[in-house]
């Protein structure tokens, strides 16, 4: 039997091998890595000198925020564009490319270094460099609640409440059974936005007994505890609620900011490419005098 031979074009006879070249790429995501750690420590810094325990002498939350922010913005991307820079200008092209597949391959470069880029930046949030920097950051925003937010953190209002109307000027002191039953009055009357009249009743009743004052005079103060509880526990609604959008538009923010370093990534690697092939020179940049 005659075997029949057939030659493969020469696009198919080519070296299938990949274009990736990791060598520029980690080249690239290290440079990268490197200049966003320096720049967020040195942020990290400088937001240090805007707060103080004291709130009047420290710089506004919302000017803080946004302050951060555009640092944040601006070490990712100039961080993507360099570490894109050198991963196009030190790629090798491949000689039978078109310029336009050549500003792709370089772009693609680009865009990984900046995925290989996020992973270290993860991978080196645990180590002490990075770590202090976070944990100054974190200083920052713990600064500016000032000394006085930190004092009233620490208060419980519930213990207060139950203080106000536990209070004894008899010889009888309160029991732990009576104060876990006015607590769990209190705690009822909070689930339902309303005490009920039974508990109020007698938490006044006792009250009355225990510091020997009129029944309506005892009703008030209850009434007075249970307000502050209900202040206390809205207080604590409003905090959640501006963490949580905090929490979205950090989110966001964050997620912004990736997808234009990323852009900055490849773009870098694209003008580093670019420079390649022109074959510019920028010695007179490192020229000795």
């Amino acid at each position: 039997m005659t075997m029949i031979q057939t030659e493969q074009p020469a696009s198919a006879a080519k070296t299938t091998h990949s274009y990736l070249e990791w060598g520029s790429i980690f080249g690239g995501a290290a440079l990268a890595v490197a200049i966003s750690t320096v720049m967020t420590a040195f942020g990290s810094a400088i937001g240090l000198t805007l707060v103080s325990p004291e709130p009047g002498r420290s710089t506004s939350v919302t000017v803080i925020a946004i302050v951060a922010g555009l640092w944040a913005l601006w070490v990712a991307v100039s961080a993507s564009a360099a570490g894109g820079y050198l991963a196009g200008r030190m790629r090798r092209p491949v000689a039978d490319a078109s310029a336009h597949e050549r500003d792709v391959r370089d772009g693609a470069h680009g865009l990984v270094v900046w995925a290989v880029g996020a992973l270290l930046v993860t991978v080196l949030t645990t180590s002490s460099l990075v770590g202090a920097a976070r944990t100054a950051a974190q200083g920052v925003a713990s600064a500016t609640s000032g000394a006085a937010s930190l004092l009233s953190q620490q208060a419980d209002p519930m213990a207060n409440a139950l203080d106000s109307i536990m209070r004894s000027t008899g010889t009888t002191p309160v029991t732990p059974d009576e104060r876990a039953e006015a607590g769990r009055a209190f705690v009822s009357g909070l689930s339902t936005g309303k005490l009920e009249a039974g508990d109020r009743e007698y938490l006044a009743s006792r009250l009355s007994a225990r510091a020997g004052i009129a029944q309506p005079e005892a009703e008030k103060r209850v009434d007075d505890a249970f307000a502050k509880l209900t202040q206390a526990k809205e207080t604590a609604k409003q905090a959640a609620e501006k963490a949580r959008k905090m929490a979205v538009l950090t989110a966001f923010l964050t997620a912004a900011v990736l997808l234009v370093s990323a852009a900055a990534s490849w773009m870098g690697a694209m003008l580093g490419g670019k420079h390649r092939d022109e074959e510019l020179n920028l010695s007179h940049l490192i020229r000795r005098g």
